[in-house]
């Protein structure tokens, strides 16, 4: 199978990209710049995997290398989290979370959704959003938002895929809070703004990384191998997500939330 995963370049879409490559897949790995890219080739080259990358920054939005490339699967992977109050927040570091985490992956989603119909291709859609989405964080609402506009996103597809008759799956995945430092350069960079209460930001970073370091699984091999698992089905399923134990938990806090609203 061609994949294509964006967002590749560490962490979980490293590892990702990884797991497919060694089960015998062609595995194009999006990475954002030139330099990541090339930092990538070094790590598989050393690890002796047979992976290809390639430059795809979300922000460009060209995503003409899908005309160039027969992809069986599409993997929307790659995201940004700027931290910061609503009252704070530059519409620079604003508009940086909406060009790539919406913006960006809806362009190259729907670059790809119309290569498949103008060529008659069946295909796969994975797209990454996260359990934060289901969670109005102070001080992360750019991040959160996004996510769940992915959520939105996906569910909308599925129901036009299914009244289009395209063949084309969609599935969603939902990782829970995973230790790669995401998390905590995203609490961190809100002193990229001017602050306005400054002994409130940093209060709440500091509570803020308490509670990520309580949360946070260090080993995402379930998540990957999940991903995986469903990536080779004919017909994968519409939501994966883990841990699992994160993924109990923000149903029940769902279903309290409705009920005392």
């Amino acid at each position: 199978m061609n994949i294509l995963i964006s967002g590749a370049r560490s962490n979980i879409g490293y590892n990702l990209a990884k797991s497919l490559s060694l089960r015998g897949h062609i595995v194009y790995a999006g990475c954002k710049t030139l330099k990541e890219k090339e930092a990538l080739e070094d790590i598989i080259n050393s690890e002796k995997i047979i992976m290809f990358p390639i430059v795809l920054n979300l922000l460009d939005n060209d995503f003409s290398i899908i005309d160039e490339l027969d992809i069986d699967c599409l993997i929307l992977h790659a995201s940004i989290g700027n931290g910061g109050s609503i009252l704070e927040l530059s519409n620079e570091r604003f508009n940086e979370v909406i060009d790539v985490n919406i913006k960006g992956n809806f362009r190259l989603l729907q670059k790809y959704l119309r290569y498949c119909y103008y060529n008659n291709k069946s295909g796969k859609v994975f797209i990454t959003s996260s359990l934060a989405a289901f969670f109005p964080l102070p001080y992360l609402s750019s991040y959160t938002s996004s996510k769940l506009y992915l959520v939105s996103l996906a569910e909308s597809l599925k129901s036009e895929l299914l009244y289009q008759g395209l063949d084309i799956s969609i599935s969603l995945i939902i990782p829970g809070a995973y230790y790669t430092g995401f998390n905590d350069l995203m609490i961190d960079n809100k002193s990229k703004d001017k602050y306005i209460l400054k002994d409130k930001a940093l209060t709440i970073s500091k509570y803020q990384k308490i509670i990520f370091s309580l949360l946070e699984n260090i080993d995402y091999s379930s998540l990957v191998s999940s991903i995986v698992k469903q990536i080779e089905k004919s017909n994968p399923k519409f939501i994966i997500s883990r841990p699992i134990a994160q993924k109990i938990f923000a149903k029940i806090y769902i279903l309290i939330k409705t009920l005392i609203v």
